[in-house]
């Protein structure tokens, strides 16, 4: 009998590390054929389906919303029905994987504490504390009783996956955060003109038209930090977070510092249509320099953004207050900007946004 076919995780997007098991399309041990589904995985950017790569029977141990690192095994097709008593490489012990310094001590104490073996770290080149700590979150691994009066929460898979890509770009980012207020009256005025020639045009679409015409001069904000140095990228790709219902999602407007109004505004209701339909691509979700999120349409009329990997800075969209101010607020990453720098860019945003551009 030949040895089992792995079933690697693979890297959908550069930038993807991990993905979260949403669910099973086989039974374990059951016959498949070459081509055919076997589980759905998530990452933080889409959801996609990994395909049996021959024929045979599907063994698995991975449960809905276990992450997995990018080329850990998911799954194993075996020649026979007979069940797989070791689906995993040949056992060495976590003293040996340390003795090849794979595994810190600390990591290994953490492990031992939590139940955790040297395979729930399939595909990890090293093992720290850290990433003990993130399989332990994944995994839902409870180290102490439950709190007195509490009941635990379901987080879906992209939640699970959305938490550690957060958690990973704040370790190493200087999240800051700046606002300023805008006229509603002058936001609305200015929307009213532009609907004359462009058709209706919406706060998110002007925004991110507007932003991408900005960003140019403002490389810093356009950007990311890595390898111990600052960069910025070479086009402007504008992202909009989108939540209605299919997980939270943010489809990028392409080559937008280029666009015309009116072909931002056509691309933002594609994408939007596209992402209510489930079928947005990779492509569509990927390759993003910065972010807008828009929370006007909730009635939000203050709150702070979170940043995204491998960008400097997101902009959020707040409601009209009562007194006709809307507030438009910028976190930015204090590594390749600054408090002056980043007021200053909000300043010519919003008088972009209010009709009259610097």
């Amino acid at each position: 009998m030949s040895e089992p076919i792995p079933v690697t995780v693979p890297q959908i997007n550069p930038n993807d590390e991990h993905a979260v098991v949403v669910r099973w399309h086989v039974a374990k041990g059951a016959r498949v054929r070459a081509g055919q589904t076997l589980v759905t995985l998530e990452t933080t950017k889409t959801t996609f389906d990994v395909d049996a790569p021959s024929d045979g029977y599907a063994f698995f141990e991975h449960e809905p919303n276990a992450e997995l690192a990018v080329g850990t095994p998911v799954a194993w097709i075996a020649d026979s029905d007979t069940p797989i008593k070791a689906t995993k490489p040949a056992r060495s012990s976590p003293e040996a994987k340390e003795s090849a310094g794979r595994f810190t001590r600390k990591a290994l104490k953490i492990m031992k504490e939590r139940g955790l073996s040297e395979f729930d770290f399939s595909g990890v080149d090293k093992v720290d504390a850290a990433a003990v700590e993130r399989v332990t979150a994944a995994r839902g691994a409870a180290t102490a009783r439950a709190p007195r009066g509490a009941t635990p929460l379901e987080l879906s898979p992209s939640k699970i996956t959305e938490i550690q890509t957060l958690k990973r770009v704040h370790e190493q980012a200087v999240p800051s955060t700046v606002s300023t207020e805008l006229d509603a009256e002058l936001l609305e005025a200015r929307l009213r003109r532009e609907a004359t020639s462009h058709g209706p045009v919406s706060g998110l679409e002007l925004a991110v038209h507007e932003t991408a015409r900005l960003l140019p001069d403002w490389p810093e904000l356009n950007g990311f930090y890595s390898d111990g140095r600052a960069w910025a990228h070479e086009g402007v790709a504008i992202g909009f977070a989108v939540n209605l219902g299919h997980s939270l999602r943010v489809p990028v407007v392409k080559n937008a510092g280029n666009a015309s109004l009116r072909d931002v505004a056509r691309a933002v209701r594609d994408l939007t249509l596209r992402y209510m339909r489930e079928e947005l691509t990779i492509e569509d979700v990927t390759g993003g320099t910065f972010t807008i999120t828009d929370l006007s349409g909730e009635e939000v009329v203050h709150f702070v953004p979170v940043l995204n990997e491998r960008q400097s800075a997101i902009l959020g969209l707040c409601a009209a207050r009562s007194d006709g101010s809307r507030e438009l607020v910028l976190t930015f990453d204090h590594r390749l900007s600054d408090g002056m720098r980043a007021a200053r860019f909000l300043a010519a945003l919003r008088a972009r946004l209010e009709g009259s551009p610097s």
